[in-house]
């Protein structure tokens, strides 16, 4: 799992492009006004985090933040303009993000360069965080729940009593987050088109 100092590293200052005036009027060419730089780069940095926090790696969530702050498609070429990110960590990343159903991929009539825009929802996130990560851990720790409580026999009486009713309420707890978890995973799937 990227540790926060990447999250941060993968967040490197936006390029402002050449001066004003310039001829060239594309988006990663033309002069980024100071405020919509700072406010790319603010997101960009939450949304890795945000990944990061949900065990994926951050230049996901910043390639994301970054395309949610924008007002206009990115071309993959700006994202790695922009973030100061490899073009392969960018190819990577939008890959991802498109599977997720959490960027759009769309070529403008005549154009050969794709660019991307953000879906604004967070279910996508949340949806791989709960298939990928919570639930596996979870399904892991009652495997463990179990190997334990065949211990509890060699203990003292008083202590296995003491530490079976403790293992009995973890045990209550793993019973209702596998129960509540897979109703919030039905209420994404259902709800997926409609924020």
């Amino acid at each position: 799992m990227p540790q926060a100092s990447t999250a941060q590293a993968s967040t490197a200052p936006l390029v402002q492009g050449k001066a004003n005036g310039s001829s060239d009027h594309s988006p990663s060419a033309a002069a980024l006004p100071d405020a919509l730089a700072d406010i790319q780069r603010g997101m960009a940095g939450i949304f890795a985090d945000l990944a990061d926090l949900l065990g994926n790696p951050s230049s996901l969530g910043s390639i994301y933040g970054l395309l949610f702050a924008s007002p206009e498609p990115l071309s993959m070429d700006e994202i790695v303009e922009r973030l100061d990110i490899s073009t392969g960590t960018a190819s990577q990343g939008l890959r991802r993000l498109v599977e997720l159903d959490a960027v759009v991929p769309s070529k403008a009539d005549g154009e050969r360069v794709t660019r991307y825009a953000a879906k604004l929802e967070l279910r996508p996130f949340v949806s791989m965080f709960l298939d990928q990560q919570l639930m596996p851990r979870l399904g892991k720790s009652r495997e463990r729940l179990v190997d334990l409580e065949k211990s509890l026999p060699v203990l003292d009486p008083s202590v296995s009593q003491t530490l079976q009713a403790r293992m009995d309420r973890a045990a209550k707890w793993h019973r209702r987050a596998m129960t509540f978890l897979p109703i919030i995973r039905r209420f994404l799937g259902a709800n997926r088109g409609s924020a």
